[in-house]
């Protein structure tokens, strides 16, 4: 890998941040993940193979596992601290992960869509304008998203 770490992050910045701010809606959040996004890029580019994949694909895996992190993050600790303030009954947090490993199996676009609709608490209407799509087209989504998701969790 010859490219200079400026330069990655010249080439990267603006594309990595338009993601990330499609993605979230608080601005400093945003923020600070493009920054942990460029540090695990450049803390890791030693493992960057340009035979499986081109850097721009490597650097947007990066960006989206980071999204997928913190939201899974931002998911366990508001129903924790914020919802219960006491730890969980252990019941509670198998589901939760169940939940996540089950949230991990759908398409990216289906994740996004639950995770607008349910932790962000949009409408399917405004997740649809939020996404491009048309309503009834996030309605399908959803309901494939959900049965997708009650198969995997076994209920």
């Amino acid at each position: 890998m010859t490219m200079a770490a400026e330069d990655i992050y010249i080439s990267y910045h603006d594309k990595v941040s338009a993601y990330i701010r499609g993605k979230l809606d608080n601005h400093h959040d945003a923020e600070d993940l493009v920054s942990q996004v460029f540090e695990k890029v450049y803390g890791k580019i030693h493992t960057f193979d340009e035979s499986k994949a081109s850097l721009s694909t490597w650097i947007y895996t990066i960006t989206r596992n980071t999204v997928t992190d913190y939201y899974r993050t931002r998911r366990i600790h508001t129903s924790y601290d914020e919802v219960y303030e006491l730890p969980a009954p252990e019941k509670d947090r198998d589901m939760l992960d169940t939940l996540a490993d089950a949230l991990m199996i759908l398409k990216e676009r289906e994740r996004d869509l639950i995770l607008l609709h349910y932790y962000k608490g949009l409408t399917l209407k405004e997740v649809a304008d939020k996404m491009g799509m048309s309503y009834i087209n996030a309605k399908v989504i959803h309901k494939n998203a959900l049965t997708c998701l009650r198969q995997a969790m076994g209920t």
